[in-house]
Formats: structure tokens, C-alpha cells, sequence
């Protein structure tokens, strides 16, 4: 999607408002429930992170498709998807963001070491290059270029250098007394890069650089079949090329950023994301807080406190890893390890016909950002239902499969329209002009750009009637309410202009 997309708040307002009378729900998801080892995982998680059921859930999701990424792949006729999920969380602050990453971790980090220790996976890597494969959690605290992508030491000494007289390898090839070594960064390799303050990451802001660091977040989320995933970085000073292998999957949380929801709609990165965006209401979170008071001086599991969780979801995880591997040694093919069933097909149509419904008679420029989330959204939808099949250990996906994977796309789509319905409602805008006296001045102010200039009352009254489709009647029934607060001048026949007065600015 272009960057420069104008996106009114006015219109993107009023089509929200139409949106929540509409209901795209044309196939009725019959009571279904997800698999029971993300069930389980949720169901635990949430005793931690209390209310935050549906992060809780895609973590599961998330985690299970980074294990399968070198497994499994969607086929989407000539191209395939692989299964990765890249979440990003937006929620108000001291929600429990920080309170889940700091459970999961662990998880992770033991998942990732069984992992790297079987057989099944590659061999041990012998350099930079081939450690690609191996699983790892990167947490890193900084986002500059040399952080997240790495760097080159040039001409360094070969500790093996001297090895004979004739200084040759096993293979009789000569050792070089100088090499390059490849600094990795926090990208390189595969695993799980998390950013638990991903407004620092600079992509909620306009600049050259941060446009760089938007770029690449968008290229490491293409697709694994393909170099296009591959990041790369031209080292200037040296005239060479540093490439980096991102195969990892993004866990993000941060605070709602101001003017999130043009930032949505504009930025490209995040159509490529699980997105999911949350402000919780005071009265929950006073909720939250009293029932983490109760916890207070109380022991709650074993000895090891958590770690017994953390053992079963890494042994829960490694027996799916299994089956999935063995599954792929007996088809052959990744695209062939889950199909998906004629049904599923269907029934996947129909939704996205009813969604495609629901986002009718919105202005062009609205329904274009809208439905770059929509195509995303059906693509998770594909990713989520194969992965629902893997960890049912089914190789077919079927319909219950897709509705399964429904109700967590639903999620994350209803999150964002919710989001730009109940903040443009809440914004200082919206607020001020709930009163009588802010609808004009809004009206006014978006009627003179350069701000202190004098502009015709006719003018004025065709905006407001554009904006908000009401009558010129009502118009003036406001203005005798609101004219103190503007200076006027009568410049021909019957012409009059207005400016605000400064004093009331």
C-alpha cells in the first residue's frame, strides 16, 4: 500500500459507525473449540496474565509455527506459504504484557534447546552462515542497523593459520592468514526475535531512517521459498554486501502509539503482522490489579513454581515437532504434510465473500486499506487452520479446522475496526466536537489550512453540511450558539468571512 495514503478522519469515522450495524458473520461458525494443547496453554498462561486470553493463545500459535517453519508450507498454487506468525500486541500499559513474555521465555528457550539437540534438526553449525537454522530467542534492547542486522570484521587473523609447514586443510586447500568474520545481529538465524517496547523500534514514526527499520521488518516477513526474506545491507566503507537470513517469527508488544490508527491503515509492515490492538477499560483493570493483590503472601504450584510449565509446553511442542517430521518423511513433500479438504475450500470462500460484503459502500480509499488487511487475514486464516490440523495431529484440514482458525482471525480483524471506531470516538477531536461549539470549530479549522486567515462564512456552511450531512438550518441554529467565539467582516454585497478570535484559540 502507498505510504501517502489520505485517509479522512471524517469519512473513516463515519464508515466505521456503518460497520458495527453490519454483520459479515453470512456462515455461522458452528461451536467449535480450539485444539486442546492450545487450550491448555491458554487456559495456564491466563492464570499468569490475567485477562489476556487471546495473546495468550497466539503465543501458542506463534511458537508452534516457528517449530513447523522448515516442515510445513500452505500451497497457494505456484507459491506457498510457510507458517510462520509474526503478533504484534498493542495494549494499554501494565496489562501483563511484560508478565507474559517473562513466563513464556523460558518456555521458548527449553523448546529451542531440545530442539536443537535432536537429531532431526541440522547438524551443529561450523560458521555463521550455517547456523541459520538453529532455534534461539533474541531479545535485543537497541535497533540500530548493527544491532538487529549485524556487521563484518575484515582482515582478521585466522587462528588456524598455522597448521603445517605447508599451512594446508584436510582438503589441501591453502588456509588463509587473513578471514572475514560475520557479526551476527539480533535478526540472523531462526527462533523468536521479541520486543517487549516495540514503540522504541522507530516504525510508528516518519524519518528516512525509520523507514529503513520498516523495510526491514517487511522483508524478513516475506516468504521462506524465496530470497526475498533475505536483508541486506551494503557495507560502504568495505564495497561489500552483508546479507542476513532472518527466519524467525516476531513477538511485539508495546503502548497504543499516538495516532495509531492512521499508522495502521498507511504502514505496510503491519498488514504483514497478526495485529492486535486493545485498550482496557479502567474498570477492568482495576480488576486486574485486585485479583494480583489476592496473590499476595499465597504459593500457588510446586516447588519449581513455574517450571513445571514450562517443561510440559516444551514437551508438548516437541511431540508435535515430531509428528509433523515424520509426517514430512513419509509424503515428501512440505506442501503435502496437512491438505486441505474440498470442504475447507468452501467453506473458506464463503467467509471471505461475507467479509468482502461487510466492507461494501465504504469510500474507495478506506475499503483499499481495509481489504490489504482482508487478503492478509484469509492468508492467517490458511496459516492458522493448517497449523489447528498439526496440532490435532490430522493431515487434513477441514472445515472444523477453518473455523477454528476463524475464530482467531476474527479477533485481530475486529480489533483494529474496533480500534479506529472507539478512538476516533475518543480522540480530543471527537471530544470537542461532541459540543456544540467544537463542530463548528472543527469545521472551521479544517476549512484553513494556514491557520489564523479569514475564510467565507459560505464556505463554512457548505463543509459542514459535506461533513456531516446535516441540513443549512442546523447550521445556523449552532452558529448563534458559537459566533462569540469569531470575528466577522463584510467584504462584498452579501459575502461575509470569519476568523477565529486568538484570544479563544
Amino acid at each position: 500500500m502507498a505510504e501517502d495514503l489520505n485517509v479522512d478522519e471524517w469519512e473513516l469515522y463515519d464508515a466505521l459507525e456503518k460497520m458495527d450495524t453490519q454483520d459479515f458473520d453470512t456462515v455461522r461458525i458452528e461451536k467449535t473449540e480450539l485444539p486442546a494443547p492450545a487450550l491448555r496453554w491458554t487456559k495456564v498462561v491466563t492464570e499468569i496474565s490475567l485477562y489476556n486470553d487471546y495473546p495468550a493463545t497466539m503465543s501458542f500459535f506463534m511458537t508452534l509455527g516457528q517449530i513447523l517453519k522448515d516442515t510445513v508450507r500452505v500451497p497457494m498454487g505456484r507459491l506457498a506459504l510457510d507458517p510462520r506468525i509474526h503478533f504484534c500486541w498493542v495494549q494499554t500499559a501494565r496489562s501483563g504484557k511484560t508478565t507474559m513474555f517473562d513466563f513464556l521465555q523460558p518456555v521458548w528457550d527449553r523448546t529451542f534447546t531440545i530442539l536443537n539437540e535432536h537429531p532431526l534438526t541440522q547438524t551443529p553449525p561450523k560458521g555463521p552462515l550455517d547456523g541459520v537454522k538453529r532455534f534461539s530467542l533474541n531479545n535485543p534492547d537497541a535497533f540500530t542497523d548493527q544491532a538487529l542486522l549485524g556487521t563484518k570484521k575484515f582482515d582478521v587473523k585466522n587462528p588456524d593459520w598455522i597448521r603445517g609447514e605447508e599451512n594446508l586443510d584436510i582438503n589441501g586447500d591453502p588456509i588463509p592468514e587473513f578471514i572475514d568474520i560475520d557479526i551476527e545481529g539480533a535478526l540472523f538465524g531462526s527462533g523468536i526475535i521479541a520486543f517487549d517496547e516495540f514503540e522504541h523500534s522507530g516504525i510508528f514514526k516518519e524519518s528516512q531512517h525509520k523507514q529503513d527499520t520498516v523495510m526491514m521488518f517487511q522483508k524478513f516477513m516475506n516468504r521462506l521459498d524465496s530470497d526475498t526474506h533475505l536483508i541486506k545491507k551494503r557495507l560502504t566503507e568495505w564495497g561489500k554486501d552483508l546479507v542476513v537470513d532472518c527466519q524467525r517469527s516476531l513477538w511485539a508488544t508495546t503502548l497504543p502509539p499516538e495516532g495509531l490508527e492512521k499508522v495502521i491503515l498507511t504502514k505496510g509492515v503491519f498488514q504483514r503482522m497478526w495485529f492486535y490492538v486493545r485498550e482496557i477499560p479502567e474498570s477492568l483493570k482495576e480488576q486486574m490489579e485486585e485479583e494480583y493483590l489476592d496473590n499476595v503472601g499465597e504459593i500457588i504450584g510446586g516447588d519449581n513454581g513455574a517450571e513445571e510449565f514450562h517443561i510440559e509446553f516444551s514437551e508438548m511442542l516437541y511431540d508435535i515437532y515430531l509428528w509433523a517430521q515424520r509426517r514430512l518423511d513419509k509424503v515428501g513433500d512440505k506442501r503435502k504434510v496437512v491438505e486441505f479438504t474440498p470442504d475447507a475450500k468452501n467453506r473458506l470462500k464463503v467467509i471471505w465473500r461475507g467479509m468482502r460484503k461487510y466492507m461494501q459502500g465504504f469510500p474507495d480509499h478506506i475499503f483499499n486499506a481495509l481489504n490489504t488487511f482482508l487478503m492478509n487475514t484469509i492468508n492467517n486464516m490458511c496459516i492458522a487452520a493448517a497449523l489447528c490440523a498439526v496440532a490435532e495431529r490430522s493431515p487434513k484440514i477441514t472445515t472444523k479446522h477453518i473455523d477454528q482458525a476463524r475464530i482467531l482471525t476474527d479477533a485481530s480483524f475486529d480489533s483494529i475496526t474496533t480500534w479506529f471506531s472507539d478512538t476516533l470516538k475518543k480522540s480530543p477531536r471527537r471530544i470537542k466536537e461532541q459540543t456544540k461549539e467544537g463542530i463548528i470549530v472543527a469545521i472551521y479549522e479544517d476549512s484553513n489550512k494556514k491557520g489564523g486567515e479569514w475564510v467565507p462564512k459560505t464556505q463554512l456552511i457548505t463543509n459542514y453540511t459535506k461533513k456531516t450531512g446535516k441540513a443549512r438550518a442546523t447550521f445556523y441554529r449552532l452558529w448563534s450558539d458559537v459566533e462569540h467565539l469569531f470575528e466577522t467582516r463584510k467584504v462584498s454585497g452579501n459575502r461575509v468571512d470569519v476568523r477565529r478570535k486568538s484570544n479563544d484559540k
